[in-house]
C-alpha cells in the first residue's frame, strides 16, 4: 500500500507499518492474489470537492474510496484496487468527540475504506450489517478500541 500524505502537515504521525499489516491482512483474506491499494490523507477542501463531484454531497466527509477499473501495474503484474482518502482533520474530530486516538480512527476508517475497495457496501440493511461485521472482525484481530460503534452518525 502507497501511502500519501497531501495535507502537508508535518506533524501528522502515522504508524504505516501497523496500517500496511492492516491492509494485507483484509486483501489476503479476500483476494486470491496480491493487490495494491493507495491511501491519501486529504484536506477539508479536497475530501468536499470529490465528495460533491461523485456522490453529489456537498459536504466534508471522513473517507472516500475509488475503485480502479481492473487496473494492472505493468512493471510487478499486480492488480490495483483503487483509492481511499482519508480526510485527517475529519478523523481527528471524530476520535475526539469519540473518545479514542486519531490513530484507531485511521484504521478504522482504512478498514472501511478496503472493504469498500474488494466490494464490500452499505446500502441496504443486509449488507451494512455484513459490512459492519467485517469491521468489527479487523477491529477485533487488530486490537483497535473505539469510543462509540463504527457506524454511528456525527453532527458537525
Amino acid at each position: 500500500m502507497f501511502i500519501d500524505n497531501r495535507t502537508k502537515k508535518a506533524d501528522l504521525t502515522i504508524d504505516s507499518f501497523k496500517l500496511d499489516q492492516i491492509a494485507e491482512s483484509v486483501l489476503s483474506d479476500f483476494l486470491e492474489q496480491p493487490a495494491q491499494c493507495t491511501l491519501s490523507f486529504v484536506k477539508p477542501s479536497e475530501i468536499r470537492k470529490l465528495n460533491k463531484q461523485y456522490r453529489g454531497v456537498d459536504e466534508i466527509t471522513d473517507v472516500l474510496t475509488f475503485q480502479s477499473e481492473g487496473e494492472i501495474d505493468p512493471e510487478t503484474n499486480i492488480p490495483y484496487l483503487g483509492d481511499i482518502l482519508i480526510c485527517i482533520e475529519r478523523a481527528s474530530e471524530q476520535a475526539e468527540i469519540s473518545g479514542h486516538s486519531l490513530e484507531n480512527e485511521v484504521e478504522l476508517l482504512l478498514i472501511h475504506g478496503l472493504l469498500h475497495l474488494i466490494g464490500f457496501d452499505h446500502d441496504t440493511p443486509a449488507n451494512k450489517d455484513l459490512m459492519w461485521e467485517k469491521q468489527t472482525d479487523y477491529l477485533n484481530k487488530f486490537n483497535i478500541h473505539l469510543g462509540r460503534k463504527p457506524g454511528d452518525d456525527f453532527e458537525f
